[in-house]
């Protein structure tokens, strides 16, 4: 292995000469740093991030947690953060919790361990997440994503209020007077947000809601379930929308809606949330959430340290589509 000392010896130059042009520090001339830097690239010199970090105090490494990678939501997320920290020379470990409490505290811990500069996580549960977040945050910079558990820790998200209101006030303006909403039972910050805020939009529309229908998980056989739940109820009629806190949910209640021999959204109009690539394909109409803008304010928090804890809430977009009536709504069609 090629060390420090062997690149001194090539460019003719001291060992702490090569490391002030390896670092970028002052007090070398511009001859001697090419040099250096002519030599370190014929010898395929790599330094030491072990020794690097030693110096500096630093990893230039930052660590990120979600809860679940399979998530169409997350994959876009993670590489919006991603390609904004490699603008900058940081690179990013990611792990995934499994939606499990337990797994996520043993995979703070790891990245812990492994000196990351600071941590990006999405919280698997609202309340169950906080201790072990309360426990790091003095530790290292703390940021969440998406979903929040601690109130004293930085956050980046989405409006969730303003993307849910534009859906309903869609839906009222083409003569929707009952809707339901699909969402996973309590513990996901950003889904309870945006159930509260479908009950709140429905009554400022003059719209019937039905109760919120919980879930015990957020993909296709749970919107299934949901949807078949809503059809069977006697007490009354299906509603005429139904909006889904993601589009996984939204995909599965598309699909019992049709195997019931319905039509969507001729009876039953069906909304979903965070547009997922899948969503255009199938023509579900959705609430886009700005993923890179999500990934920019990320890193801009992460690498401007702050003692005040900050929140970022970005807009969202509703994208009409054809799972909801075509309306004259002045709003992105696509």
């Amino acid at each position: 292995m090629v060390t420090i000392r062997d690149v001194a010896a090539a460019a003719g130059v001291s060992v702490s000469t090569v490391s002030r042009v390896l670092s970028d520090q002052y007090g070398v001339s511009e001859a001697t740093k090419r040099e250096v830097e002519r030599v370190s690239r014929r010898l395929n010199y790599r330094p030491s991030a072990a020794a690097a970090s030693l110096r500096t105090r630093s990893t230039g490494v930052v660590g990120m947690l979600v809860p679940e990678i399979t998530n169409p939501y997350f994959p876009a997320v993670v590489q919006g953060v991603e390609q904004e920290f490699a603008r900058v020379g940081v690179d990013l470990i990611l792990c995934d919790s499994g939606n499990d409490v337990d797994a996520e505290a043993h995979r703070l811990d790891t990245l812990l361990r492994r000196r990351v500069d600071a941590l990006i996580i999405c919280p698997v549960d609202t309340e169950r997440s906080a201790t072990a977040l309360r426990s790091i945050a003095g530790q290292v910079p703390l940021l969440q994503i998406d979903r929040h558990a601690v109130d004293n820790v930085d956050f980046v998200g989405v409006d969730e209020s303003s993307g849910i209101t534009q859906v309903v006030a869609h839906l009222a303006a083409n003569g929707i007077t009952t809707a339901a909403f699909v969402g996973s039972a309590a513990g996901i910050s950003s889904i309870a947000e945006r159930a509260q805020a479908f009950t709140t939009a429905c009554r400022a529309h003059g719209i019937i809601a039905h109760p919120v229908v919980t879930v015990t998980d957020t993909d296709v056989a749970a919107g299934r379930q949901a949807a078949r739940d809503l059809l069977a109820s006697t007490d009354t009629p299906p509603p005429q929308a139904i909006i889904c806190a993601n589009d996984l949910l939204a995909f599965g209640v598309i699909a019992e809606i049709t195997a019931a021999g319905l039509r969507c959204p001729q009876d039953i109009a069906v909304t979903g949330y965070d547009d997922s690539p899948a969503a255009e394909l199938v023509g579900l109409s959705s609430v886009r959430q700005p993923l890179s803008d999500i990934g920019r304010e990320a890193v801009r928090l992460v690498r401007n340290l702050s003692s005040t804890p900050r929140s970022v809430r970005l807009a969202p977009q509703f994208i009409l589509r054809a799972t909801t009536p075509p309306g004259s709504t002045p709003l992105l069609r696509l």
